[in-house]
């Protein structure tokens, strides 16, 4: 659902299209009739609280949703509206404005920056930093063709993510830091010219014996890169390319002496302004991260809905052991 709302929002996707990031069509639930799904997110930014609201409609068998309607406000006053007939808001002036717009296309996404109230670039680029992430080493580039501004779900593009950053001095060198505190012979990252346009990313460790030290993204194994994506994303949450960032099973793939120190350096970064969701049900996550504020998802049976509550861990259990043994809610 965040994802959906970002990349409508950001004006990566619209609705029925045909692109790699579009959304083709929604997934309605079985059991309501209902054709209309409301998506609501509140978010802070610069001190500020937004709601944003999106309506899409999809009829059942119709591969052509729309949205209905959708909204923004900041501190409870209206940034702006939209419904089948166009979006409308108040420029700076006071002066009504509004312009038609396809219904595939969220406003957020489309209304230009220049001349509109600075809160609703405020909004735009706080939820261009809601970062969602399903690592899957196997899908990920040997080598990029250009730059990506974001990664994708499956961080699929994280060479043509990293190129980027490549001439950010300060970013390239905190990057290998970060990770030199799971592999100490760590050096450095760098990208060679592979063909026209482009690039692969190398690793240099510590040289031992004949071997030169050099690897290839594309030749360490599944872990490893994974583990190369997860420190990616810290760094980016760190440096404020990312505010919110949302990693789905991130210890996939990973083994335990590499996972609990990510998860500690991730948590060293958490304040006001910078959050982090880990949806995983690996012990050393929730023992580490999730004993304290821990959220648990469940549903009484394939008809209803999901549901959300604290992970309620009884006294001298584990974690681990508290959900196996099914005591984790009330």
């Amino acid at each position: 659902m965040l994802k959906l709302i970002r990349d409508l929002a950001t004006g990566d996707a619209v609705l029925g299209g045909d692109g790699e990031r579009d959304i083709k069509g929604l997934e309605l639930t079985t059991w309501l009739p209902d054709k209309v799904q409301e998506f609501e997110l509140d978010l802070s930014a610069n001190g500020k609280w937004f709601k944003y609201r999106l309506h899409i409609e999809q009829v059942p068998g119709d591969l052509k949703p729309r949205i209905t309607f959708e909204s923004a406000t900041c501190q409870g006053a209206e940034l702006y509206t939209r419904d089948l007939d166009g979006v409308r808001f108040r420029k700076r002036s006071g002066e009504q404005k509004g312009f038609p717009l396809d219904w595939r296309q969220a406003a957020l996404g489309s209304i230009e920056p220049r001349g509109i109230s600075p809160d609703v670039v405020t909004l735009q680029q706080a939820i261009s930093k809601l970062m969602i992430i399903r690592p899957s080493p196997r899908d990920m580039e040997p080598e990029s063709r250009a730059e990506a501004a974001r990664p994708d779900l499956f961080l699929s593009n994280l060479t043509s993510w990293y190129r980027r950053f490549a001439n950010d001095l300060e970013w390239a060198n905190q990057f290998p830091r970060s990770l030199q505190r799971v592999w100490p012979d760590l050096h450095s990252f760098r990208l060679d010219d592979v063909g026209i346009n482009a690039k692969a990313l190398r690793l240099r460790f510590a040289a031992k014996g004949t071997w030169d030290g050099f690897l290839y993204f594309d030749q360490l194994s599944d872990g490893e890169k994974a583990l190369v994506g997860l420190y990616m994303i810290t760094t980016a949450l760190d440096r404020g390319d990312a505010q919110t960032i949302l990693v789905d099973e991130p210890d996939n793939f990973v083994g335990l002496p590499e996972l609990q120190p990510w998860v500690l350096s991730l948590m060293e970064l958490l304040d006001e302004s910078r959050q982090a969701i880990l949806i995983s049900h690996h012990p050393e996550i929730l023992e580490t991260a999730g004993r304290s504020n821990g959220q648990y998802i469940w549903r009484d049976d394939h008809s209803s809905p999901a549901r959300l509550g604290p992970l309620i861990v009884p006294e001298g259990l584990s974690a681990g052991e508290a959900i196996t043994r099914g005591w984790v809610r009330a």
